[in-house]
């Protein structure tokens, strides 16, 4: 074969090996693209709501996503599978966050949901009980989340306030360790129409301030953000019955929206606007 040929022939098997290296990096970037990333969570049960505000992925920086887990007032009055108009989405969005809820209704502390499923006292998890802390096990794999919020225990005010203040504890501890480089924030127990809820047993402080006094005892807590809607006054010489649903109990629509209002620049005050 001549000089010629055989520079000829290099050079073609150079083109070809660097045509099928393109192939190769298309067809990876085509698997990427497809499966990349995870699958959207969904709910295992009926009563379980869960979604996302859908906010537009076109910005200079990541959005800070939140996750909120709590009862029937956290998955908002639509309590539908895309619950973007709850309350928590629409704090979201103030916020600039990406938001995923997780709210069953009935659900706190103690009490694990529909039908009263006690949790026994810290002594193991119960099939039958979706207590907020239960869930944690199942959502830490789906979510990798900037700030984790819990809005439960409005159904565990009729028990024994020393067993409410064991799980509250443990909970808020869980969920530091579940979640180790998350913002911590918790929304005391509360309603549109009785914000300052008085147990029996409290002689007359709210339950508020019985948990408030629980993260304020050890500096263990010192990074988790408390809201107590009754300290901020929420609702405070207003008629409520325009935010409360036709079960004289949940926020309707224009309550969501309203407690979105209030929640959003007690965030803001503690620093959550700054999360990155």
């Amino acid at each position: 074969m001549s000089r010629g040929g055989s520079r000829m022939l290099k050079s073609t098997r150079k083109s070809t090996i660097f045509v099928a290296a393109l192939s190769i990096a298309a067809a990876l970037s085509a698997v990427l693209v497809l499966f990349g990333g995870p699958a959207p969570p969904m709910p295992d049960t009926q009563s379980e709501v869960f979604g996302h505000n859908g906010l537009s992925s076109h910005t200079t920086r990541p959005q800070p996503s939140a996750l909120f887990i709590g009862d029937s007032y956290t998955g908002g009055y639509s309590m539908g599978p895309a619950p973007d108009s709850s309350y928590a989405c629409l704090t979201a969005i103030n916020m600039g966050w990406q938001c995923s809820v997780v709210a069953e209704g009935g659900t706190g502390y103690i009490n694990g949901g529909p039908g009263q499923r006690r949790l026994p006292r810290v002594t193991g998890r119960n099939a039958d009980s979706t207590s907020l802390w239960e869930r944690f096990f199942r959502l830490r794999e789906l979510y990798r989340t900037d700030i984790v919020v819990l809005d439960g225990g409005r159904a565990d005010v009729r028990f024994d306030m020393s067993d409410v203040r064991t799980m509250f504890e443990y909970t808020v501890r869980q969920a530091m360790q579940f979640w180790p480089n998350s913002r911590i924030v918790v929304i005391a127990p509360w309603f549109i129409s009785q914000p300052a809820i008085r147990p029996p047993g409290l002689s007359g402080r709210t339950i508020g301030q019985e948990l408030g006094s629980i993260l304020r005892s050890s500096p263990d807590f010192d990074a988790v953000t408390f809201i107590d809607p009754a300290a901020l006054n929420w609702f405070a010489g207003v008629d409520t019955s325009p935010y409360v649903a036709d079960d004289g109990v949940n926020p309707n629509s224009a309550g969501d929206r309203k407690i979105a209002e209030l929640l959003t620049p007690a965030l803001i005050q503690h620093g959550l606007a700054n999360v990155a």
